[in-house]
């Protein structure tokens, strides 16, 4: 299975270091989580299958294969790359390290058009190959070729919805259906919940170390949260019913442990309500809520108005820009009104 495979009008990219994660975690029973930085021969030769398999059905031989993250890689790899080449491919390294261009033996392709970061000794473009041509004029947006994906895709799942958001006493027009985006896809929505993982540890690197727990809200987050916990490798307290009716728990202290910090994980959050209440419980009992995470947010508050603590760490954001393509809409009974 190959979980970061976005296919553009100009290159098909690859994300090494997830595909290494999902090989390490799920396939050799290696559980380093998101901390694995070792590229194995097992995951080139995957990615190698993957493109032997649909070479056919697709025009593209532009090839992006991001390094981020990897920082060390099995031995005698370089003829699994010289392979892909053979194949008729083109190829580009991203965020590659010095090190590695040495130890997979690029450097004896030269390319005057890569581009160096002295700075932090990596490559932000390293080229297999030693002529100019149409790939070195490719600009490459690793984040907006995601955003695009994980768009276009949503679009297919968001349906009218009539009902008000009683929780929340407001009128939203459609329903995102996020079991069956996750269903469908489940390769990129893996890969969504590895760059939500990626977040987390950038957001709580410190706090990380002290183990904070990974709340899940509600049975339909619960999917993210078991991925999540696998690869922050951090565990799981499961509040269910959370929502319009709440349950009353009796003995929170049962639950919740007074000074653990805890981060509470959703699929999806709209405008907070039951974030709130969750977050409301912990602090009851004493815990420490450090955040909310989720894979889509709507953003209702532009961000200078809305204090970081309170602020949900996403993937994707359902905002002024795109919420007409998607038919995403929120409003109230209160008439429009103008200063003018």
């Amino acid at each position: 299975m190959v979980i970061s495979k976005i296919i553009t009008d100009n290159y098909i990219y690859f994300n090494l270091h997830a595909e290494q994660i999902v090989n390490s975690n799920y396939i050799e029973n290696n559980f380093s989580g998101i901390y694995e930085d070792k590229l194995s021969l097992s995951t080139i030769l995957k990615i190698k299958d993957n493109l032997g398999v649909n070479i056919e059905q697709s025009s593209v031989k532009n090839i992006i294969l991001d390094f981020s993250f990897v920082r060390f890689s099995q031995p005698n790899l370089k003829s699994k790359f010289v392979e892909l080449r053979s194949l008729g491919f083109v190829i580009c390294c991203i965020n590659i390290s010095f090190y590695l261009v040495s130890e997979l033996g690029f450097d004896a392709i030269q390319n005057k058009l890569n581009l160096r970061n002295a700075d932090y000794d990596f490559f932000e473009k390293y080229y297999l190959f030693e002529e100019k041509n149409e790939m070195t004029d490719l600009p490459i947006s690793v984040s907006e070729i995601f955003k695009l994906k994980f768009k276009e895709l949503l679009k297919v799942h968001i349906t009218e919805y009539a009902e008000p958001h009683t929780s929340s006493y407001v009128y939203i027009n459609s329903y995102v259906d996020l079991k069956k985006f996750i269903s469908w896809h489940k390769e990129f929505s893996l890969f969504a919940i590895y760059k939500l993982a990626l977040k987390i540890k950038s957001e709580w690197f410190k706090e990380l170390k002290e183990d904070p727990i990974l709340v899940c809200q509600s049975m339909n987050s619960s999917y993210i949260v078991s991925i999540l916990s696998t690869l922050l490798q951090l565990d799981i307290l499961i509040l269910d019913k959370i929502g319009p009716i709440n349950k009353l728990y009796s003995r929170l202290d049962n639950v919740i442990n007074t000074n653990r910090k805890y981060i509470v994980v959703s699929d999806m959050v709209c405008l907070g309500t039951e974030v709130k209440i969750v977050k409301n419980l912990i602090q009851f009992v004493g815990g420490k809520y450090l955040g909310n995470v989720s894979l889509i947010k709507t953003e209702t508050l532009t961000s200078k108005d809305i204090k970081k603590k309170d602020s949900t760490l996403a993937v994707f954001s359902i905002t002024r820009e795109n919420n007409r393509e998607l038919n995403f809409n929120i409003s109230t009974n209160l008439e429009s009104f103008s200063n003018e």
